[in-house]
């Protein structure tokens, strides 16, 4: 589809000016569908630059293998997917930190005294080897259970729905310099 349209001449600005329609006419779509709703749909368009004359037609394509099923344009449901680094591993170790020391300082104080210097000291080390050891948690980990419940509950919560994808199917046919009837474009698509 690129290379017939840049081989069109076609005035600055209308790539932009397309894209602004496109962009809310997507949002009225979205507000007239559910997000957990599939559909498919086979928009027939005319674009015409006024300035230069180009114009071109975008339809479906005849090909009905692929994930349209042969349709000009699908909306999948949205999907539930789990992203691995909702909490940056800097920031999740930060907390951790915090609070496991935090719990070794007397409440109401912000000192860190000589057992909170020692926890920071061996969960630093603990981390260093933990990076050069594969299975570091089933060999030196001493509540192993807890450890993996816990990360259990923290991996469920990076779940995340998403919208779902936007498929098409579509060709373009330049109508450059045609004096074009209605008839002649329905059966330029049917020859397509």
């Amino acid at each position: 589809m690129k290379k017939k349209i840049e081989q069109m001449d076609w005035t600055d600005g209308s790539g932009k000016a397309l894209s602004n329609l496109a962009k809310a006419m997507t949002t009225i779509e979205r507000e007239k569908h559910d997000k957990a709703s599939e559909y498919y749909s086979d928009p027939m368009l005319f674009v015409k630059d006024l300035n230069t004359g180009s114009s071109v037609m975008l339809v479906p394509s005849n090909d009905d293998t692929g994930k349209t099923h042969g349709r000009g344009y699908r909306k999948c449901s949205m999907v539930r997917q789990r992203i691995p680094n909702k909490v940056s591993p800097k920031l999740q170790i930060a907390v951790l930190l915090d609070m496991l020391v935090g719990m070794l300082v007397p409440k109401g104080e912000d000192v860190t005294g000589p057992l909170g210097k020692a926890a920071y000291r061996r969960i630093a080390e603990a981390m260093v080897k933990a990076q050069n050891a594969d299975s570091w948690l089933k060999n030196n980990a001493k509540h192993a259970a807890s450890v993996q419940e816990v990360m259990g509950q923290l991996l469920d919560m990076t779940w995340t729905e998403r919208a779902g994808d936007s498929l098409l199917n579509m060709i373009a046919l330049p109508l450059d310099g045609m004096d074009v009837t209605m008839e002649d474009l329905q059966e330029m698509v049917i020859d397509e």
